[in-house]
């Protein structure tokens, strides 16, 4: 078994910590669980350092200690001479301030809390690292149950008609959240969910009733990715679905002349009835229409955003500053009443805040990854890490366009994939 102290870990930041940095008190607690598992588990930490790669390691260990080097208190004449600091120099001179030490963060506050956020994935990684490969279909299933949970409590708030079980904001646009804040965010786990199930399956052969039962359950992820109207999770669904159908043509090609026909009749009906359904029901269109029209602010923000990056490069503005420096960067011309918050690109955000570092760590981890799935696609459970290199995949294609990394939840499943992805390079072979 995989340990009931990961299945607890994971069920409670699905539960507490899909809302993001404005949701303090419930992403403490679910770091403070993370936290008591580092702490009566120390053996577990032990194994990790011991046994794991030494490049995930010191992928592991610059990951954590870039944010806690931007804490570091720095003497006056330093951090005065940092890029992008003109402002911080004159408001601090304003209160008599202009030459205490400062870090080279522009706000501890957030820092300190991009910090505590890498508790979860770290937890995460340490309870998972060093099992037998043969527990990845463990993993898988237990992704797999946390994207169906989300998709049964977002139905139970579509059925109910008040706000009571809505976590975060409210159900005035009728979109589908489950969990979490944001509903790309609901939609890419329910993407993972059915990535995982797909390897799950093709890892081993199932008897007819439990394809049957998992198809099923595929296909209610599906529904629940729809109904999110996000339009880059269901843009996400090609890639789980392309493994669907290779593997049904496979099992096609097993099948009997008469009977892979009929078969194939069955499947186009299923399509069309599923057709029919998005057509004719109107939260199910709603994605669709969204597609008529791409247009959105997110190309003024990622222009602004490059003003800043260019601002502050090549040191950053300290991990979790976005929002407070963005303000200086929005141009009036673009200037809406919302604020951006975020800048709806995961890695222009990253350069933005940490510089040329964050964005060497984000090559070193992409190529890490890379890597460790070549490795693993040679191994008798190549499935598992396909499903995990998908999963991973639709991540890393969402953080185009949005933030999936910026909640606890999607923060602890990052950190199961990349132990599923690391396990063949810590395994020996027989």
């Amino acid at each position: 078994m995989i340990g009931w102290s990961l299945i607890a870990l994971m069920a409670i930041s699905l539960m507490f910590g899909g809302g993001g940095v404005g949701r303090g008190l419930t992403n403490l607690l679910v770091q403070l669980v993370a936290l008591g598992i580092l702490l009566f588990t120390p053996g577990a930490l032990r194994h990790f350092v011991a046994t794991a790669p030494k490049t995930l390691l010191i992928l592991v260990g610059l990951t954590l200690a870039l944010p806690l080097i931007q804490l570091l208190p720095l003497p006056a004449g330093l951090w005065q001479s940092l890029p992008g600091r003109d402002m911080a120099v004159e408001s601090r001179e304003l209160v008599g301030a202009g030459d205490d030490w400062f870090p080279i963060t522009l706000d501890r506050a957030r820092t300190l809390t991009a910090v505590l956020a890498l508790i979860g994935p770290l937890a995460v990684l340490t309870a998972v690292f060093g099992r037998k490969l043969a527990q990845g279909r463990h993993i898988l299933l237990l992704l797999v149950g946390l994207a169906l949970a989300n998709f049964l409590f977002g139905a139970l708030q579509f059925a109910t008609s008040s706000d009571a079980l809505i976590l975060y904001g409210s159900r005035s646009d009728g979109r589908f959240y489950g969990f979490f804040a944001n509903h790309n965010s609901s939609g890419l786990l329910m993407v993972i969910g059915l990535c995982a199930m797909v390897g799950f399956y093709a890892d081993k052969p199932r008897r007819a009733t439990q394809s049957a039962a998992m198809a099923f359950v595929a296909m209610l992820l599906v529904i629940g990715v729809v109904l999110t109207n996000s339009r880059s999770s269901t843009a996400l669904l090609l890639l789980p679905l392309a493994w669907i159908g290779w593997l049904i043509l496979k099992e096609l090609a097993k099948v009997e002349a008469r009977k892979r026909w009929t078969i194939i009749g069955a499947g186009v009906l299923g399509i069309a009835a599923v057709g029919a359904l998005v057509a004719t029901n109107d939260r199910l269109g709603a994605t669709w229409e969204r597609y008529g029209d791409l247009e959105d602010s997110r190309p003024d923000i990622w222009e602004d955003t490059a003003n800043g990056i260019d601002r502050y490069w090549p040191v950053g503005s300290g991990m979790g500053t976005f929002d407070e420096v963005f303000q200086v960067e929005e141009s009036l011309e673009t200037l809406v009443t919302g604020r951006a918050g975020r800048a709806h690109n995961e890695y222009l955000e990253i350069v933005l805040e940490a510089g040329i570092v964050g964005g060497l760590l984000v090559i070193g981890w992409g190529l890490y990854l890379l890597f460790a799935t070549w490795r693993g696609l040679r191994s008798v459970h190549a499935p598992v890490t396909l499903a995990a290199a998908m999963a991973s995949a639709c991540i890393a294609l969402q953080a185009l366009l949005d933030l999936p990394l910026r909640n606890m939840a999607l923060l602890c499943v990052a950190g199961l994939l990349v132990a599923l992805l690391s396990a063949p390079l810590s395994t020996k072979r027989d």
